[in-house]
């Protein structure tokens, strides 16, 4: 029999990982859990090399003026709340609505949610990879906003699958990203509630923005939708608010897409400008809870940068 290839092995390794780690954590007591998040985090901050070097140097963007030890310590602490944030999406099964509300401290943006909504055109939810997103939504859905969240597909389908069925156990509609089609726009016409991820970055697809004062290129598709539908966008994250529980609060910040210009162009950069330096502001007060592993900014300036 010939040996399986390394990527059939590697995709199988996390299927299985993943489902050991269901059947461990969802019965453990919480302390013990974030326990073994922390010690994962730590072992995988050292004996993960890519990863550690790529998100040293996404942090010294972010902390340009901090010393190289707090550095190493933000990108430490970043990997081990992103192990947290996986025990908590194991766990999410045993919470039902009330735990959900209970669990995100944001009563006073809901309300500007509502309000949002009573314009008639829809929100768009804009995260990055930051806190805990699904404990956001899992929170929208628990107060029947019903969300749909845009979400890539795991290359195995065995993983697909049990991620899809967690999400939807959170009162959540997944739509995968590779079968949109119109079924966006449609939503925000019936003033329903969409949510885009933002922080992945996009070489020659997206949109050229500055980041903590250097250019990257992010998704445009936030903006495009927000000015084609007049919904109101939302940059929105939510951070972790004690280190021992898995309690969020909501930052938010509501924003309105002016008239078009007759620049298309201009408009969509303009607006993904605003999304995402709402998101630096997130960045600066819990730098921790920033999860980018892999390496944001281009080792080359975009030609095409502003």
């Amino acid at each position: 029999m010939n040996a399986a290839p390394d990527w059939w092995l590697h995709l199988s390794f996390q299927y299985y990982a993943w489902r050991i780690a269901t059947a461990l954590l969802g019965r453990l007591p919480l302390r013990v859990c974030y326990a073994i998040a922390t010690a994962a985090g730590t072992v995988a901050f050292e004996f993960w090399p890519r990863g550690r070097r790529n998100t040293l140097r996404n942090f010294r963007r972010v902390l340009r003026d901090a010393p190289p030890s707090e550095v190493r310590r933000v990108a430490h602490a970043s990997l081990v709340n992103y192990c947290k944030y996986l025990v908590d999406f194991i766990r999410f099964p045993a919470m039902d609505a009330a735990a959900l509300r209970t669990a995100c401290h944001g009563d006073e943006q809901f309300a500007q949610l509502d309000a949002a909504l009573a314009r008639g055109r829809g929100v768009i939810f804009v995260p990055m990879h930051f806190g805990n997103w699904d404990m956001g939504a899992g929170a929208a859905a628990a107060r029947r906003y019903r969300p749909a969240v845009v979400v890539e597909s795991f290359a195995d389908p065995r993983l697909d699958r049990m991620v899809f069925a967690a999400r939807e156990r959170l009162g959540v509609d997944v739509l995968r990203m590779e079968r949109l089609g119109p079924s966006l726009i449609r939503r925000l016409r019936a003033n329903g509630v969409v949510a885009l991820l933002i922080d992945r970055p996009q070489p020659g697809q997206g949109v050229v923005i500055d980041f903590f004062g250097s250019p990257i290129e992010v998704p445009s598709g936030p903006a495009r939708l927000g000015l084609r539908t007049g919904a109101t966008v939302i940059p929105v994250a939510f951070p972790r608010i004690d280190p021992d529980r898995s309690d969020v609060a909501v930052l938010a910040e509501f924003l309105v897409p002016g008239p078009a210009s007759g620049d298309a162009t201009a408009d969509v950069q303009q607006l993904t400008q605003l999304i995402v330096s709402a998101h630096e502001r997130f960045i600066h007060r819990y730098p921790e809870q920033w999860y980018m592993f892999r390496e944001m900014w281009p080792r080359k300036t975009p030609s095409n940068g502003p």
